[in-house]
């Protein structure tokens, strides 16, 4: 047995994952995001289909499932594709108070 480990990064190429029948798996937030998913059948617990994961977060949860998800021998020899989609990184220079924008006309002066 073995545990499939797949880090969650700032990428959001779609994952691609092979299980073999005595694999087990967990997903690692290196970044905050929302992980979905179209194969919640095949995991034990299911994976889910929308779901929000902060910086370091673990799925499933490693005080219920330390050794990730169960073993599952109709999951094997399948390829399987999660998304991942990470928080967009928030702008610098903004302020949450309203303001007064000030627009040129392009116009010269007079």
């Amino acid at each position: 047995m073995s545990i499939v480990v797949v880090p969650l990064t700032d990428s959001a190429d779609p994952i691609e994952i092979n299980m073999e029948a005595t694999d087990t798996l967990q997903f690692v937030a290196e970044v905050s995001g929302v992980f979905t998913s179209t194969y919640s059948k095949y995991f034990c617990p299911h994976l889910p289909h929308n779901k929000s994961l902060t910086l370091n977060e673990t799925w499933p949860n490693t005080a219920t499932y330390p050794e990730g998800t169960e073993p599952n021998p109709y999951a094997a020899g399948k390829i399987y594709t999660f998304n991942w989609t990470p928080d967009n990184e928030k702008q610098g220079g903004l302020t949450s108070s309203p303001g007064t924008i000030h627009v040129d006309t392009g116009q010269p002066e007079r």
